[in-house]
């Protein structure tokens, strides 16, 4: 399976976790790993190990639950999911990814390169991993007391086209908590950015994630 085609295939089956509440739940996430590399091998040896809410602290804190917008996931939840922490959300987002990828965690993968870029003035690392097939993927992570893996740069290709309809709906419905996860995706833009530079993407998806990018700063 391409690089391309795993990662829709495990977003749409770790997004629809995300939005269940029926997985592994876990405080606020503690500190990530002290480097890129090292986020992304904790990552997949948590995910192996079935250590999702472990996993979680892995994660940038607040995207899980923005995520789940592309699912449908009503505004009061997400509001809530940022409010109060989206811990649990982050849990099932990767228990939900660790299902799609089963074969791959059998098999290992291996961290093999890393190269660091800049979106709107933020630092992310993008790290590239190998599996025992020998199919490479790229992860990216950014620090944030310690480095953690972005969902957004890593899966927003995937993302993008479901959560624009659901981004429209909060400008078009406005209310105290759709302002509120609003300003909240707007400082998801630079990983949208990012999202947008992955390697071998159709014209059509960068096109998705443009059109997304501007339709969240269009009265930022």
């Amino acid at each position: 399976m391409s690089s391309k085609k795993l990662l829709v295939v495990a977003v749409l089956i770790a997004a629809a976790g995300a939005c269940s509440g029926n997985g592994e739940t876990a405080d606020q996430p503690g500190t990530g790993a002290e480097t890129a590399e090292q986020a992304v091998e904790e990552l997949f040896s948590l995910l192996a190990a079935g250590e999702f809410g472990a996993a979680s602290a892995l994660a940038v804190p607040e995207q899980s639950a923005l995520a789940a917008l592309a699912e449908g996931a009503s505004v009061a939840d997400v509001a809530s999911g940022l409010r109060d922490g989206d811990a649990g959300i982050a849990s099932n987002f990767w228990s939900g990814f660790a299902q799609s990828i089963n074969s791959l965690l059998g098999d290992g993968v291996e961290v093999v390169g890393s190269a660091a870029t800049t979106a709107q003035g933020v630092e992310f690392t993008i790290v590239e991993i190998a599996t025992g097939s020998g199919e490479t993927h790229h992860i990216a992570t950014r620090e944030l007391e310690g480095h953690r893996v972005d969902l957004f740069a890593t899966f927003g290709p995937s993302l993008a086209s479901r959560l624009y309809p659901q981004i429209e709906l909060l400008f078009d419905q406005p209310s105290e908590d759709a302002t509120f996860i609003l300003a909240q995706m707007r400082e998801q833009v630079p990983s949208f950015y990012v999202a947008a530079e992955t390697p071998n993407l159709a014209p059509n998806v960068v096109q998705d994630l443009l059109q997304l990018i501007e339709l969240i700063t269009r009265l930022g």
